[in-house]
């Protein structure tokens, strides 16, 4: 693609597309199309891929979020198809503007601008103070957030900001369960290829050691030393761009609950939901596969994928 596209949720800096190419020495003439022509070809050869026509421009956005390597790209794709199949409890159709319930005490989204080093933000505000035990669809909200952006977006990587000032993380303990956490964090940073470049945790609870324990145990080693911790928002300020955050956070971006609100609207759109559709189809048949490698690689999971029960 010659240029980024606008999106009514993901704004872009002026020179995005060219920077970032740079990056990964895919900036030259005709580089990026021999590298999308390359991982074509190899997705039209799997023959355990029940889905094969990717547009162009997705196929580039993989290779990207593979830090333009096509042999990266190639293990992301084969592996977002079989963690799809493997998971389908994730993908479970839910309406987000009926059936989600959290929109009264928790908001989040990945927020508009771009950091100036073209990173993202992904922001949430909890304010709950009591939770249902055993309930999928946040999973599920953030793994069509994760499609989407796969699907528009054009960046580094990303960096999380957790508001926790007015959560009561003792209860948010209580229902947090192990095992789903593990699967849904390993859908994303295997299988969407999500790089976190750091992990903001904000809360004054001294609560916060054993979240944060939990947190390490299903994040890799590098990301688990990326989390930091802060009580109040002024210690925030001084690691992350102010003016990309919204008011909650300090910043000039407008409000984290009208932002929520807005990818509600996008993902319950019938044209996203359409796009969904077609993209939990892309899954793999095993039997077709060359070699079962991958497969074993996430049978040895917590709560193994093949006893897993559907919510």
């Amino acid at each position: 693609m010659d240029s980024l596209p606008i999106n009514t949720l993901l704004e872009f800096n002026k020179d995005t597309l060219q920077t970032i190419r740079k990056d990964y020495n895919l900036d030259k003439p005709g580089s990026m199309d021999q590298a999308i022509d390359i991982l074509h070809e190899w997705v039209q050869k799997q023959n355990h891929f029940e889905i094969k026509d990717y547009p162009r421009e997705y196929l580039e956005r993989i290779i990207i979020i593979s830090k333009g390597s096509v042999e990266r790209a190639k293990s992301k794709l084969d592996k977002n198809c079989t963690l799809r199949t493997l998971m389908p409890q994730f993908y479970k159709f839910i309406d987000f503007k009926t059936e989600y319930k959290y929109s009264d005490i928790v908001w989040d989204g990945v927020l508009p601008k771009m950091t100036d080093d073209f990173y993202r933000i992904y922001s949430l505000k909890n304010v709950g103070k009591r939770f249902d035990d055993g309930d999928m669809n946040y999973f599920r909200l953030i793994v069509a957030i994760a499609e989407y952006v796969t699907a528009h977006d054009y960046f580094r990587g990303i960096i999380i900001i957790l508001d926790y000032l007015e959560t009561n993380l003792i209860e948010l303990l209580k229902v947090l369960d192990f095992a789903k956490l593990r699967q849904f964090i390993t859908l994303l940073t295997d299988g969407y290829g999500v790089r976190i470049k750091a992990f903001h945790i904000i809360t004054p609870s001294k609560t916060v050691e054993a979240f944060v324990a939990i947190l390490k145990q299903v994040l890799s080693a590098k990301v688990g030393q990326r989390i930091q911790i802060h009580k109040d928002l002024e210690s925030l300020h001084k690691v992350v761009q102010k003016d990309v955050l919204p008011v909650e956070l300090g910043g000039n971006e407008r409000s984290i609950v009208e932002l929520h609100k807005e990818w509600i609207d996008v993902l319950s759109s019938k044209e996203f939901q359409e796009y969904y559709g077609k993209m939990k189809a892309a899954t793999i048949n095993e039997k077709y596969r060359q070699t079962d490698k991958l497969n074993e690689e996430y049978m040895g999971i917590a709560g193994t994928f093949k006893t897993l029960n559907v919510d």
